[in-house]
């Protein structure tokens, strides 16, 4: 398994959308994003988890990393290989 290691925003979001999750804009506060693992295709049902986003340049934390696989049941093995 590689190192875990921050990631930027945008490499993240494009890591996620290997394992079926996608980024819905409008529904968090403020500066959130809400990250949703959606049950069928084109519903807003499933788990979700919310991430501050101020810029595609932004790092996401390994804790947080770490919180968003275990919410959407995302191998830290398979997501951490290159």
């Amino acid at each position: 398994m590689a190192k875990k290691h921050p990631l930027r925003y945008r490499e993240l979001l494009n890591r996620l959308k290997q394992f079926g999750v996608e980024l819905r804009t409008g529904f968090g506060k403020g500066s959130e994003v809400v990250l949703i693992k959606p049950e069928k295709p084109v519903t807003n049902k499933g788990p979700i988890f919310t991430i501050k986003h101020h810029g595609d340049g932004d790092e996401i934390s390994f804790q947080v990393i770490d919180a968003i696989l275990r919410r959407f049941n995302i191998s830290k093995r398979d997501f951490w290989s290159e």
